[in-house]
């Protein structure tokens, strides 16, 4: 990566990186864990102390720096860069202690049989838990009053359950009618629906049904939720197989080799170009949507790490169009 954030991730160069509450969601097995990495190194290189959170899952994000899990403590990675994989019920005794003043007084209301399975059969109470862990993030503050992290990513749910996690805030604002719950709701859907704070990115590959996910995604986050969307990341993008002389060449080869050999690369060449020109027919449908579209290179390597989010974070920054 450039050494100077001025070389290529700037707030100036790079347009979002003045939202400080970032959300990344998408089909899954599309890529979503690695373009909040790249995100995240984009961030932290930019000087901005930046928090990454993954929400009751598998770890991807450490990994990704070469470094250990950190579970639900929230623990640096790299420069400028913290981790934290928010656990549901870690999150709702920091908020009950937070409420309740006392840890004991916590244990004594909610380690109640009664009010655990209450607790577990409310519709979407793990999601609000750990919205209301990330949204407590974004509101943390140092010693000093100002905000502690400058940017707070989080590694959204996949396609379907992620329009139900960012709808979830105002469905509880508009059940609840008054109290703490419809306070804290209301201030979650603040900063949801804020284009100032919030920026919401889409992710997906130049395939069928990821693309047919997306549109639908698009449309139910811009006009049922009205959230800000940000850029649109078509990962895993097939790097040419030919050249345009090689590629002229090859089209001259209309009759398959007879020869077993030649005739195998023909016609795996045969479908690379197809998947090149299926790719580039998406291209033109997920370009209808609107949105910035950040193209990422397919890179074939057997470990992905640290050295390929630094590949994937310069081809994003250099290609961000301006807003």
């Amino acid at each position: 990566m450039p050494d100077s954030p001025a070389d290529c991730a700037s707030p100036a160069d790079w347009p979002f990186l003045d939202r400080r509450f970032v959300l990344v969601t998408g089909k899954g097995g599309v890529g979503k864990s690695t373009v909040t990495a790249l995100l995240a190194r984009l961030y932290a290189q930019a000087g901005k102390r930046t928090l990454v959170c993954e929400l009751n899952t598998q770890e991807r994000i450490p990994g990704l720096f070469g470094h250990d899990d950190v579970g639900g403590t929230v623990t640096p990675i790299a420069e400028n860069l913290w981790s934290v994989n928010i656990d549901p019920a870690q999150a709702m005794e920091e908020y009950g202690v937070m409420k309740l003043r006392f840890r004991a007084l916590y244990r004594v209301v909610f380690n109640n049989p009664l009010v655990q399975r209450l607790v577990r059969f409310v519709p979407g109470m793990n999601d609000l838990l750990m919205f209301g862990k990330a949204f407590n993030h974004e509101r943390e503050t140092d010693s000093a009053g100002r905000p502690a992290w400058d940017a707070i990513i989080v590694d959204a749910p996949a396609t379907g359950h992620g329009i139900s996690f960012f709808r979830l805030p105002r469905i509880i604002r508009d059940a609840v009618p008054a109290g703490n719950l419809h306070r804290e709701a209301e201030e979650m859907w603040s900063l949801m629906s804020d284009p100032a704070r919030t920026v919401v990115h889409l992710v997906t590959l130049p395939e069928e049904l990821p693309v047919r996910e997306t549109q639908e995604l698009h449309q139910r986050l811009r006009h049922e939720l009205g959230v800000p969307l940000g850029s649109l990341f078509l990962n895993m993008w097939p790097p040419p197989a030919l050249d345009a002389a090689q590629q002229a060449h090859f089209e001259r080869l209309t009759a398959r080799p007879t020869d077993p050999a030649l005739a195998l690369l023909w016609a795996t060449t045969r479908i690379r170009l197809g998947r090149e020109h299926l790719a580039s027919h998406y291209l033109q449908e997920l370009e209808a949507l609107g949105l910035p579209l950040v193209k990422l290179p397919t890179l074939y390597t057997t470990d992905f790490g640290p050295a390929e989010v630094d590949a994937l974070a310069r081809t994003a920054c250099t290609q961000e169009p301006p807003p």
